[in-house]
């Protein structure tokens, strides 16, 4: 019995283990105490093998055997209760430690168990990080009592420990005749690591598959599968592999990676439902909170992360970022997390993997090898013959979503967009909850320039999806494309939770949104939600006129429409928002150039700043309404008699009087020198807005002509308003904007050419320009109800050629002959010329002849002589060119189309109509 005592076994079991034979260690061990005496030596040994076998439930049964041998024994009190605590079992775990001190192992154990005060308070000598994080010498920080009911919580849940009655016979028995079962599944395992290490992906998933045809039931084979299957890139067969295990006793580490799992497919309400479901005692675990205060960071929720879990650097500095020692911040802050956590709908993870969960484990891992090769062989045939050879390796390696997400990916690098979509809208009817496949389908939409879509496609997603990283990402970049920053910026989320790689842009957008100013934050928000919803409410009937037009419009042709406008919405906003900043500053300078001049007035700088300051916000309150430039008759009727009078009467108080009375003149003139300053301000910004929405425009002739064609179409359709002259004027001018975009800056946005496709080009685009205002004396001057018909017949084909893109298809027309001039003689020409100089220069002559009798002051004659001099130079260039008038009309027509309607204008009035009528009850 010597030469096979337990010690001559255990250290033949040692040399086993060494090598890597766990399976032929546990026979030895098994056979050994079939045999013999139940040695505790031998069943912690026994245990060891088990564990490393996979065999967890018989590992702690063991375990608990040789607590029952030697129930005093240290090394056996020191295994188990490891043993319990890494799967979760804290009170047994604490129970095996008996009344005896030993502070570590209990303290390691509270530790585990998340309960950092009782940690330290069992052994504060070995604990230093969690004494420090619990407060230090702040004792009023640490929550002992709090744990204390936890734990006490957590026992009573528990019950008095039961002893579960285990046939070690039976179990020994097991354990021998499940040898070579043993030894397959660790040779399998050793097998698929050798290739993994040597980057055969392929080789390793086929010897696991083949190992799980013979034994699919094996914790090992489906823990290493599971393992391979994540570095695969399998996120959803490895979860499903790892469910296998739920008949086995699985340590903590186990349910972490499936939780860690479900949130890198963004399944995050689904993760904090799976770590909640779990025993009271296990839920509660250090790792599990972690990781479920992982998925919170990830959601964007970062007081419901602090909450969740605190014991370590990175969420001291989440808890500092949500309010620190002011709790009131914080309960805010969860306040807005738990209405969030509210809208999620979290299912199971069954109904999650659905048809996955059902499939063989074989099956799942022969699915994972053939997608391993296919992307292998596709990697090499970019390296041999680049991008386009590997994506027909992958259209030819079938519909596994691996492969197709990986075949979009190049299909997007090599700048096929439409074939990028068309792949992730199939795989997105049987996988409508892939964040890749959501992520890549925004991607492909906003490059395409499909903003509808997108936005539609953001709204159909769960709140869950959404809130990931990777979309959240997406969407920002998607709305700051649009210039839409502080939406991009919400897209983000808070600061604390913003991962590394968005750190910067969110700063720079947070600083363009207004840095700490959160009323300017919050009021560019609601104007980007408003232009936002304008954008979708006024381009939704052209989008219909433009399928009723053109029924086979494909979304390339809606996109012209659709993304032009969003971009002159976003523009418009930014010119809007840049007049506010201007009248802003323009009229904060009037007041500061004023402040000397009051003080001195009044005798005291100081009481001249506070009386500035009163000028400008009497002027802003009583003058914002006017003085913003928006409407030539509001500045004509209201601005400028309210500036008017505030000035005669500020000059008829301030002349000849002394004291108050000269003060409270000199301050009505600084309100009007400061209307003044914010109205001239307004005005010489729109001037610069519309030039430059104008040359905006022109970068763009396609969109602006079809945008206004199916503009036109949309407004005939309501017969009443051809009856209305104001109506008609507005089409006049609408067929003039596009007829300029047809002849001028269509044929130039093909850049530089040759001569004769110049020629050609100049040729077409002034011919359909002729075609175009053929319409308007049609418009303006109907004979019948048939030159309607012809208006609407010319644009409808028009709107055809413009959306396909077909522009040789425009309806033109040709040149009308002009007939030869009529030769004048020289008495006519002479005659012409002195009634020219006659009625050109009557005004100035009059102003000389009545100087002497009514005698001008110095300032009322210089300005009757500027008068007079305009007045000649405008007579002389009206006989010049008899067309100025109408040039004139025409550039103030093309310059407004960058400019928000007055209130005169008939679509304007429609529009608020309109909006009156949706929001009636």
């Amino acid at each position: 019995m010597s030469s096979t005592g337990p010690a001559a076994v255990l250290e033949a079991a040692e040399l086993c283990s060494v090598a890597g034979d766990h399976a032929d260690a546990a026979h030895l061990l098994a056979e050994a105490l079939i045999t013999g005496p139940s040695d505790p030596d031998l069943l912690r040994a026994l245990a060891a093998a088990q564990f490393a076998i996979g065999w967890d439930g018989c590992a702690l049964a063991l375990l608990a055997e040789a607590h029952r041998v030697a129930p005093d024994d240290e090394a056996v009190i020191t295994d188990r209760n490891i043993a319990l605590r890494d799967h979760g079992r804290f009170v047994q775990a604490l129970a095996v430690l008996g009344t005896a001190p030993r502070r570590l192992l209990r303290a390691n154990t509270y530790t585990a168990m998340n309960l950092p005060t009782l940690a330290v308070d069992t052994h504060p000598a070995g604990l230093r990080s969690h004494w420090e994080r619990t407060g230090g010498l702040l004792q009023f920080r640490r929550r002992r009592r709090e744990e204390e009911r936890v734990l006490a919580g957590l026992v009573e849940a528990a019950g008095p420990p039961a002893r579960a009655a285990v046939d070690m016979c039976a179990l020994l028995t097991r354990i021998v005749n499940g040898t070579a079962q043993d030894r397959d599944a660790l040779a399998a395992c050793g097998a698929a690591t050798a290739h993994l290490d040597g980057g055969r992906r392929a080789e390793a998933a086929t010897v696991l598959a083949d190992a799980l045809r013979r034994d699919s039931t094996h914790p090992l084979l489906l823990r290493r599968a599971a393992l391979v299957a994540e570095r695969l890139g399998r996120k959803e067969p490895a979860l499903a592999l790892y469910r296998r295990l739920a008949a086995d006793p699985s340590p903590i580490e186990v349910l972490v990676r499936q939780c860690t799992l479900l949130i890198e497919m963004g399944r995050l309400p689904e993760a904090v439902r799976f770590a909640d479901s779990l025993p009271v005692e296990t839920a509660g675990a250090r790792a599990l909170r972690r990781v479920v205060a992982r998925a919170y960071h990830a959601a964007g929720l970062p007081a419901a992360a602090c909450g969740a879990f605190d014991a370590d650097d990175r969420q001291r500095r989440l808890w500092w970022q949500t309010g620190g020692p002011l709790p009131a911040v914080r309960r805010r802050l969860r306040r807005r997390d738990e209405e969030a956590i509210a809208a999620w709908a979290a299912l199971s993870v069954e109904e999650v993997l659905g048809p996955l969960a059902s499939v063989p484990a074989s099956e799942l891992m022969v699915a994972a090898a053939h997608a391993a090769d296919a992307l292998h062989r596709a990697e090499r045939a970019e390296e041999r013959a680049g991008r386009d050879a590997a994506i027909d390796v992958l259209a030819a390696g079938g519909q596994d979503p691996q492969i197709v997400k990986e075949l979009a990916v190049q299909l997007f690098l090599a700048d096929r967009e439409d074939e990028t979509l068309a792949r992730l809208d199939d795989l997105a009817a049987s996988h409508p909850d892939d964040i890749d496949v959501v992520d890549g389908r925004v991607a492909a939409l906003t490059w395409l320039d499909r903003p509808r879509a997108v936005v539609e496609l953001l709204e159909a997603a769960a709140p869950a999806i959404r809130a990931t990283p990777l979309v959240r990402e997406r969407e920002a970049a998607f709305f700051a494309y649009y210039r839409l920053r502080v939406l991009a910026l919400d897209a983000i989320g808070p600061a604390p939770t913003t991962p590394q790689w968005s750190r910067g842009r969110r700063r720079a957008l947070w600083w363009r949104t207004g840095g700490p100013l959160w009323m300017v934050r919050q009021r560019m928000r609601d104007t980007d939600r408003a232009a936002l919803a304008a954008w979708r409410r006024g381009v939704a009937p052209l989008l219909s006129t433009l399928d009723a037009v053109v029924p086979a419009a494909d979304p390339a042709a809606r996109s012209v429409v659709d993304g032009h406008a969003l971009d002159v919405e976003t523009v418009t906003l930014w010119w809007q928002r840049a007049n506010a900043v201007v009248r802003a500053v323009a009229g904060v300078a009037a007041a500061v150039a004023a402040s000397p001049v009051l003080g001195a007035i009044a005798g005291s700088e100081f009481e001249g700043a506070v009386a500035a300051g009163a000028v400008y916000l009497t002027a802003h309150l009583l003058l914002f309404p006017a003085a913003r430039a928006d409407d030539r008759r509001a500045v004509i009727t209201r601005a400028a008699p309210l500036i008017a009078g505030f000035a005669l009467a500020g000059t008829a108080l301030y002349r000849g009087q002394d004291g108050p009375q000269a003060f409270a003149g000199a301050m009505l003139v600084a309100v009007a020198a400061v209307g003044a300053a914010r109205l001239a301000a307004a005005a010489g910004c729109r001037l610069v807005a519309a030039w430059a929405m104008r040359r905006f425009q022109r970068r763009a002739p396609r969109a602006v002509a079809l945008t206004e064609t199916l503009a036109m179409l949309d407004e005939l359709r309501r017969v009443g308003r051809r009856n209305d002259l104001r109506w008609r004027r507005f089409w006049v001018e609408r067929l003039e904007r596009i007829a300029y975009a047809v002849e001028h800056d269509l044929p130039a946005s093909f850049g530089l050419v040759d001569p004769d496709t110049h020629r050609q080009l100049t040729d077409g685009g002034r011919g359909a320009a002729r075609a175009v205002r053929q319409l308007k004396f049609l418009v303006a001057a109907p004979a019948s109800a048939d030159a309607w018909r012809r208006v609407e017949e010319v644009l409808r084909h028009n709107a055809g050629a413009l959306a396909t893109g077909e522009l040789g298809r425009l309806r033109r027309a040709a040149a009308v002959a002009v007939p030869a001039p009529v030769r004048r003689s020289r008495r006519t020409v002479a005659t012409e010329a002195l009634r020219v100089a006659v009625f050109a220069g009557l005004p100035l002559a009059a102003v000389y002849l009545a100087q002497p009798w009514l005698s001008f002051s110095e300032t009322v004659h210089d300005w009757a002589k500027v008068i007079g001099l305009a007045w000649a130079l405008l007579y002389l260039l009206l006989h010049l060119d008899p067309t100025l008038r109408e040039k004139l009309g025409t550039v103030l027509a093309v310059l407004g189309q960058g400019q928000p309607p007055s209130e005169e204008r008939p679509e304007a009035l429609a529009r608020f109509r309109d909006s009156a009528r949706s929001a009636a009850p």
